[in-house]
């Protein structure tokens, strides 16, 4: 026994210079001139060929902890915002997902106010964000930085954000569900923000749709409500009010209670159809409880008395 223990190797010799992730732990030294460590960082990171991607990957975890330690000060880094976008826009392009993902967490640390977003945005990352979203549904760590990046921009101004990326996540919105995407939920509750902040962005790509379509199929009461109370919200306000088609779109959540053929998804089987209704029926029942306890759906909902109902 003791000699199994004497002759295994320890887990620091197996790793050697490595972390549980598979970065190369990448020296920084604070001490240096900040733009001494930048322009090693980016020069490793532009950089094609001769450096490993989990050495490039440590240098962009190294990136952030010099933003941190620095800040963002062009003349303290010694290199200008766009210089810098555009060798993190490199890492966007690697094959390996471990990187993109470290450069979708570089830009988000990065991004701190409107002016540096509107740098990212002219230099077309913006694509590059959207395709990380679009990407295979297995990478989920690069595609919850994507996400995450996404937040970090509404969050610094909704009003500049990128259609590229808002026909993204609405796409992700509406198929997510029949393709078992893990990152459904999340695609729809930033869009729900998007939707607060920015209605005209969300409005005319169709967004406020994708909402409601999927207050069907959601059956847990307070992600139906929530649903429910973005779209209540702007109708609650003149000026968001003419974005919401009342007549067309909220008339979907009481689809299953006046369509007798209703069903939700076309390629539904025969064998499932009665469950499926009846996961329907829950789900407007939940949508239209939560909009008689507003009262900007009150008025909406009793419009829907013209309609003629087949219970």
């Amino acid at each position: 026994m003791a000699a199994s223990i004497r002759g295994r190797p320890s887990r620091s010799i197996r790793m050697r210079g490595r972390n549980d992730s598979g970065e190369e732990n990448v020296p920084l030294d604070l001490s240096r001139d900040p733009s001494d460590n930048l322009r090693e960082i980016l020069q490793n990171v532009a950089k094609q060929q001769g450096v490993s991607n989990m050495r490039k990957l440590g240098h962009l975890n190294n990136f952030i902890k010099l933003l941190c330690s620095a800040g963002h000060s062009e003349e303290k880094l010694g290199f200008t915002h766009e210089e810098i976008i555009i060798c993190l826009r490199l890492a966007l392009l690697n094959e390996a997902k471990e990187v993109r993902a470290a450069g979708l967490r570089s830009l988000r640390y990065l991004i701190r106010d409107s002016v540096i977003l509107q740098k990212v945005l002219r230099l077309q990352v913006d694509y590059l964000i959207a395709r990380c979203i679009d990407i295979q549904q297995s990478n989920e760590v690069e595609r919850t930085q994507a996400l995450r990046l996404v937040r970090k921009m509404i969050t610094v101004n909704a009003l500049l954000f990128p259609s590229s990326v808002t026909n993204s996540l609405i796409a992700v919105g509406n198929d997510g569900l029949q393709e078992r995407d893990r990152m459904v939920r999340a695609c729809i509750a930033i869009i729900c923000e998007l939707a607060l902040k920015n209605p005209v962005a969300v409005a005319q790509r169709g967004g406020l749709s994708t909402i409601l379509k999927n207050v069907m199929d959601c059956q847990l009461s307070r992600i139906n409500e929530a649903l429910v109370t973005t779209i209540l919200h702007l109708l609650n306000h003149p000026h968001t009010r003419q974005y919401v088609r009342s007549d067309v779109e909220l008339e979907q959540i009481l689809a299953p209670y006046t369509d007798f053929h209703y069903r939700h998804n076309a390629d539904t089987e025969e064998g499932q159809l009665k469950e499926d209704r009846e996961a329907r029926f829950l789900a407007s029942k939940m949508s239209i409880v939560a909009s008689f306890r507003s009262w900007s759906g009150k008025p909406h909902s009793f419009l829907f008395s013209n309609i003629s109902v087949g219970v």
